[in-house]
């Protein structure tokens, strides 16, 4: 039993009680104060009047003043009484207005107050759209609601390059186009369907109840098609581009996350298809999905179990074909799984944030082999890969820092190969990442050169030294085509830069002379040499030498 709420009704009541008590009181006291002072005036005036007077009209005349003089005083007294009750009561309920009007207000801003917590809970801030949670709890509920029926085609999609837009436009510009898209978009959606935005450039588009299969993929494709098209941004023309992954409920997944994680899964085919393309999830999916789950298990214990190993690929100096360095690239020997290539485990292992610890090894193994490659004293340069997820990591410059200190290393010895993709998210911060890097005395390198279609506008802003040619580049170029014309540019163009040229991938004796022609400096490749372990490497450069 609850004590508490059983003692506070007799709590109440006994107030009550006090109260009528205490106003009883205080009206009785006026009654009797009055009774006195009447009693008091008609005895006490009576008395005088008898004893000053004989005549009796003169009396009666008296008494009559006297009535009247008592009339008007008790008038007087209960209109001072009557005004100051009245008084009383008008600014008790003054107070009383104002104290409602501040509990209004209040009562206002709390509302006003519930509303702002309620839309940035569940609301974009950019778009307007609702977010992700609004998403979850929406599909979550319809889910909840329709265990046996109902279906929801929940659609993944992105905006192919918007980086670039953010780079060449600027940010304030890519922001104006994702409100654009959401407000072309959201206004051909109706209840109950739901657009979101996930956040970045990446939506969701919920479409629920749906009846017919037949009829899905088209509504798909026409809203879709809807926003693929040319915007106006800052007086420049950009046709955007989606690449989009689709999954159903129930029959790709029976919850939120499930969904979410096969539309996403989708929506990886269709970029790795080329992009702008609508992907279905099927089973297929689910097989790759598992992989990279099986894959993800094993990566966890690569490191402690020692299944991770560097092979070095040498770099020729093109003028007298010496080996003045090798690049660093890791290889791993699963015990079971056997060689996995870094293209499988790599990209997971960026996604999953085990690229961090990965990245540590390379540095400490690099480190471990560094005083090896001193042969007979040659100063030999070492190129290392950086991820794109540890360049903006924010304790990168320091952990470089005392990476060569710990180790001793000459820092104007290695190279630091970043690509295209690890500096297009953030331009500005990479640019100061890598000046930092710079005064750290290492040396830079843009790798990949020429895969990406803006590559020429960084050559100049950012603080590099060396620019790899992509293999891919370098495979498709025969004499005399436009590759080849492009080739002859791009190599003009980094010397006049002062920039060192490498050429990957070298293959065929013909691609070996090409590049030597058109006075590339640096090449590596299988024409020269494959990767090897270390000990491999030192064996080939110790033949080569004596050769």
């Amino acid at each position: 039993m609850d004590y508490k709420s059983n003692q506070k009704p007799n709590i109440d009541k006994r107030r009550d009680i006090n109260n009528d008590f205490n106003a009883s009181l205080v009206t009785a006291k006026i009654i009797i104060f009055y009774l006195f002072i009447g009693f008091t005036w008609i005895l006490t005036s009576d008395y005088f009047v008898n004893l000053f007077f004989d005549d009796i009209e003169v009396i009666n005349q008296i008494q009559s003043i006297k009535g009247a003089s008592y009339v008007v005083i008790t008038a007087l007294i209960f209109y001072i009484i009557i005004h100051k009750s009245i008084k009383m009561y008008e600014v008790t309920i003054n107070d009383l207005k104002k104290a409602y009007m501040g509990l209004d207000l209040s009562h206002q801003k709390t509302l006003e107050l519930d509303d702002k917590l309620f839309k940035l809970a569940y609301y974009d801030l950019l778009t307007d759209l609702p977010n992700k949670v609004l998403l979850e709890k929406t599909v979550s509920k319809y889910i909840e609601d329709h265990p046996d029926d109902g279906m929801i085609g929940f659609i993944y999609f992105d905006i192919d390059e918007f980086s670039h837009i953010n780079e060449v436009k600027g940010h304030s510009i890519g922001d104006l186009l994702l409100k654009k898209i959401a407000e072309l978009l959201s206004s051909k959606i109706n209840a109950p369907h739901m657009l979101a935005r996930m956040g970045g450039d990446e939506f969701v588009l919920a479409l629920f109840g749906l009846n017919q299969l037949e009829t899905y993929i088209p509504q798909v494709e026409s809203y879709i098609n809807l926003i693929r098209t040319t915007f106006v941004l800052d007086d420049d023309d950009f046709f955007v581009t989606y690449s989009v992954g689709v999954a159903l409920y129930p029959d790709n997944g029976k919850d939120y996350i499930t969904l979410l994680r096969h539309a996403d899964a989708a929506q990886s085919v269709a970029k790795a298809k080329g992009k702008d393309q609508i992907v279905i999830f099927d089973d297929e999916m689910v097989t790759m999905i598992k992989q990279q789950t099986e894959l993800l298990n094993y990566l966890r214990h690569a490191i402690t179990n020692n299944e991770f190993s560097l092979h070095y690929q040498p770099i020729i100096n093109l003028k007298n074909d010496q080996t003045i360095g090798v690049e660093a690239l890791i290889r791993w020997q699963h015990p079971v799984k056997g060689f996995i290539p870094p293209l499988e485990f790599i990209s997971i292992s960026e996604k999953n944030g085990y690229i961090k610890e990965i990245s540590e090894w390379v540095f400490k193994e690099v480190a471990h082999q560094y005083e090896a490659w001193n042969i007979e004293g040659k100063a030999f340069r070492i190129s290392i890969n950086i991820s794109p997820i540890m360049l903006m990591y924010d304790r990168f410059i320091p952990y470089m820092n005392e990476w060569i200190q710990t180790y001793h290393l000459d820092s104007s010895q290695i190279t630091l190969e970043i690509t295209e993709s690890a500096i297009i998210e953030d331009i500005q911060k990479s640019v100061h990442v890598l000046k930092q890097l710079k005064k750290l005395g290492f040396i830079i390198a843009l790798d990949d050169f020429g895969t990406g279609y803006s590559s020429l506008t960084y050559l100049q802003k950012l603080p590099i030294d060396i620019i790899k040619i992509d293999r891919t580049f370098i495979s498709n170029i025969k004499p005399n085509t436009e590759e080849f014309h492009v080739l002859r540019y791009m190599i003009e163009l980094a010397h006049h830069l002062n920039l060192i040229v490498v050429a990957e991938g070298i293959e065929t004796v013909e691609q070996a002379n090409m590049v030597k022609k058109y006075d590339v400096d640096l090449a590596q490749g299988y024409f020269f040499c494959r990767p090897m372990p270390q000990q491999r490497i030192i064996e080939y450069l110790k033949e080569t030498d004596s050769n």
